[in-house]
């Protein structure tokens, strides 16, 4: 035989059992999601952050309210200040005291509150997202599905592995089936 036909036909023994061993093995599915397009695309966040912007606004009326009724105090005392006796005074500016002081303190617990509020309602949020994408994964047979985030955890992959848009929409139309709020770990309520 010739060598030609002797490399020809080892090149396609060689690149057969090359084929083989590629089918043989598993290679896993692997795609990616933009993770902050995924989740403030998605309508349970959207309507947290509606939800958590209403108790906020909330909590802040009382507390520009609270403040108003200072100013008022104040106004009062700078008004009935040429009248006052040094005692009255004394007292009157203890009790303003005081109200600044109480005023400080909410003002504090507020901001606390409200920040608490919405880590938790994130937390939920990001809890339904998490679950939901596990169970999306398992469904289209993905193996591995990232998360990119802007610290830039993958600088490259080709556009067919992003499954961003297909799960933010299949993530929304489930969530306008079933609406519903996510506890701490996020299970829904219905």
């Amino acid at each position: 035989m010739n060598n030609k036909v002797i490399l020809s036909l080892l090149t396609l023994l060689f690149l057969m059992g090359g084929f083989c061993v590629y089918k043989t093995i598993n290679i896993p599915t692997m795609k990616y999601v933009r993770s902050a397009d995924l989740i403030y695309g998605f309508d349970g966040m959207k309507e947290a952050h509606l939800q958590q912007q209403k108790t906020s606004d909330d909590m802040k009326s009382r507390l520009d309210t609270l403040q108003l009724d200072f100013q008022r105090t104040v106004n009062q005392y700078n008004s009935d200040y040429p009248k006052l006796s040094k005692q009255e005074r004394v007292e009157r500016e203890k009790l303003l005291s005081l109200q600044q002081d109480n005023l400080r303190n909410y003002s504090q617990k507020i901001q606390e509150n409200i920040k608490e509020q919405d880590e938790k309602l994130t937390q939920g949020v990001l809890n339904q997202v998490n679950a939901f994408v596990e169970e999306y994964s398992k469904k289209k047979g993905y193996d591995i599905v990232l998360g990119t985030t802007s610290s830039g955890n993958i600088l490259y992959a080709t556009d067919h592995m992003d499954i961003t848009e297909e799960v933010t929409q299949a993530l929304n139309e489930q969530y306008k089936v079933t609406p519903a709020t996510s506890n701490d770990n996020g299970k829904k309520q219905e």
